[in-house]
């Protein structure tokens, strides 16, 4: 299903103005800076399309010239046209698809819950080839009304989304973390942690980085997959609930910065995996946003409910912008503006000039809105939540998971981290919808 709205001369716009027209992976480059040489998207932008799957969308989108792509948590992957939204071909797994695409050439590579790494032809969806792991798992923490049972943590919402060096294609799935040949598919080594690795892979030079569910931080030779450092940040041995590296590391120079669910950030040195500086101000909130690099550190957080921008010299807060509810998406950045998506279904444009959010861009679910939790401004309304947890019986873990699944649907709570190409946007939706919005006239 597409829904379009688009302006004359949208389409001339967009194929005589672009600077770069793929943004081919997770976070746009090898170091996950997050930043797209991109038009600003100065005023609250309107929607040219949104399409709908039937499942919600956690991965972010990745595009070529022509087609957007992504997965959805129906367990299938899509093809569409960016400009009209038209699905161009569907591919369907076994598993729900919660790790970002890359694209190279002629092909597009993505992970799925049910184990394999997919390589499709990206001009009509057929498989080249598949890759089996060990098999794709959830971090497991210890359920929140009876300790004596585990329970996979409703909070992992992502994969690991791959990278590509030379003939290689790397990624972590389950406890591993995989190099795998890019044209036969086979395995060229693998390295075993003791967690779940949703991390997403940087790279530079010959070191791969990422973090896993084990609470470290990991830097391999990319040849030949040994260990070259490792640092262990903080875990919580009652709950294993403030632990584990969910986000991904960024690069810039000879400096790794990173964000963990034990509330800390830090800051690394690429070569030794000596700390330079750690933060942890921020309230017992994880970090599980992945870090935008420009003149700052922007990213999001969960229980702070905010979007931040960090010194990266010393690691201290600059500023700090209420986003009115969890924050796991990750900002893209360009010159002028951040962009970030949050649970309460609003996508934010912030200037990050002069510091303050200066539009949002409402969902279909907030749109539509029939549960009332969160009012006009996307806070969230203290009474009708709890009414909510008490209608819904939230006494036990499966409730809570119902209660928070049914939350995040209602208001297409914004986990996707979006990214944007000549002043257009593109993410996805707890709400089943890909959109793509744009302030262009």
């Amino acid at each position: 299903m597409r829904s379009i709205i688009y302006v004359a001369g949208f389409i001339f716009i967009l194929f005589v103005s672009c600077d770069k027209y793929e943004n081919d992976k997770f976070r746009n480059d090898d170091s996950n800076t997050g930043f797209y040489n991109s038009t600003s998207v100065l005023n609250e932008p309107k929607e040219l399309w949104k399409f709908k799957t039937n499942g919600g969308i956690y991965a972010s989108l990745v595009s070529d010239e022509k087609s957007v792509y992504v997965g959805s948590t129906d367990s299938a992957f899509y093809s569409l046209n960016k400009i009209t939204g038209k699905e161009n071909w569907r591919f369907k797994t076994r598993g729900s698809i919660n790790s970002t695409a890359i694209i190279k050439e002629k092909y597009t590579y993505f992970l799925s819950y049910d184990g394999y790494l997919y390589k499709l032809n990206k001009k009509n969806g057929k498989l080249a080839w598949k890759f089996k792991t060990d098999g794709e798992n959830g971090h497991v923490i210890k359920d929140y009304f009876d300790p004596n049972r585990l329970v996979k943590d409703f909070w992992d919402f992502y994969q690991s989304s791959p990278v590509i060096s030379d003939n290689s294609i790397l990624f972590g799935c389950g406890k591993k973390f995989y190099s795998v040949d890019l044209n036969t598919g086979k395995e060229i080594w693998s390295f075993a942690t003791e967690g779940s690795v949703h991390s997403s892979p940087a790279i530079k030079d010959n070191k791969i980085l990422f973090g896993s569910f084990d609470s470290k931080m990991y830097c391999l030779d990319i040849n030949a997959g040994h260990e070259l450092w490792s640092y262990q940040t903080g875990k919580d041995t009652t709950y294993y609930v403030w632990l584990g590296v969910q986000a991904s590391p960024a690069i810039e120079g000879d400096r790794v910065y990173l964000g963990s669910r034990d509330a800390n950030i830090y800051c690394f040195d690429i070569n030794s995996g000596d700390t330079l500086w750690t933060n942890k101000n921020f309230e017992q909130s994880w970090m599980p946003s992945s870090f935008a690099v420009g003149e700052k550190l922007y990213c999001g957080s969960s229980d702070g409910f905010s979007f931040y921008a960090i010194d990266k010299n010393s690691g201290n807060i600059d500023y700090r912008l209420k986003t009115n509810s969890y924050t796991f998406s990750s900002p893209a950045i360009d010159s002028q503006m951040a962009y970030i998506g949050s649970a309460n279904g609003r996508l934010y444009g912030i200037d990050i000039q002069n510091q303050k959010i200066v539009w949002e861009f409402k969902t279909h679910g907030v749109l539509n809105d029939t549960l009332g939790v969160y009012n006009e401004k996307g806070e969230l309304v203290a009474e009708e939540y709890k009414a909510l947890g008490s209608k819904m019986d939230v006494r036990n873990f499966e409730n809570y998971v119902k209660f928070y699944e049914q939350m995040f649907e209602n208001y297409g709570a914004i986990l996707s981290s979006p990214i944007v190409q000549e002043g257009i946007i593109y993410f996805g939706s707890a709400d089943g919808f890909i959109y793509s919005v744009s302030s262009i006239k």
